[in-house]
């Protein structure tokens, strides 16, 4: 296709951003009669159709990126995580790395969360912006949350837990670790 048959479709959508993944410029052109025959408010809906459609080809390139180029990052960051349950004592019999489970576009892509199963069985721990979601739901562990760490001023529920850093994640689940 041609310059001048480019320039001469109509735009359905532009997307222009520039973030984590770098600078992204993409549109969506069409030339097409019957297009041009429907109800203006049904050609809005489809010029948001077409900027979702940007919208997801950009993060598909940039979690391709990221897979791609950032997976040392990804593994350094799962290796510190189960490095937090030996710091507690625990022993481990297995690390399963899974995405982020807050975050699953590129931008978290080297920031998995971990399950690991400890001999209480599997724990999960991942980072949610500014703090770590401890969860023991698949665990043997029968410790309620709410009641085991009452004195602390953090969001928590029956098996799971908000850690303001890597210390608080070690002192919850040293505690965690001493429960049945």
């Amino acid at each position: 296709m041609d310059d001048a048959t480019i320039n001469s479709l109509k735009k359905l959508s532009t997307l222009d951003s520039c973030g984590d993944g770098g600078h992204f410029k993409g549109a969506v052109l069409i030339d097409f009669k019957k297009y041009d025959e429907l109800p203006v408010e049904m050609r809005s809906h489809i010029g948001y159709d077409a900027s979702r459609f940007l919208e997801e080809f950009r993060e598909k390139v940039a979690m391709a990126w990221a897979e791609e180029n950032e997976h040392s990052d990804r593994v350094n960051h799962s290796d510190k995580l189960a490095g937090l349950f030996a710091k507690a004592g625990f022993e481990y019999i297995h690390v399963e790395v899974i995405n982020s489970e807050y975050c699953k576009k590129s931008c978290c892509y080297k920031l998995p969360w971990v399950i690991v199963t400890t001999k209480k069985g599997r724990i999960k721990l991942g980072w949610r912006k500014s703090v770590m979601n401890l969860d023991w739901s698949g665990s043997d562990i029968t410790a309620n949350g709410e009641i085991l760490f009452k004195d602390q001023n953090v969001t928590k529920g029956k098996n799971y837990i908000h850690c303001w850093g890597e210390d608080k994640a070690v002192e919850y689940l040293k505690k965690l670790n001493s429960e049945g």
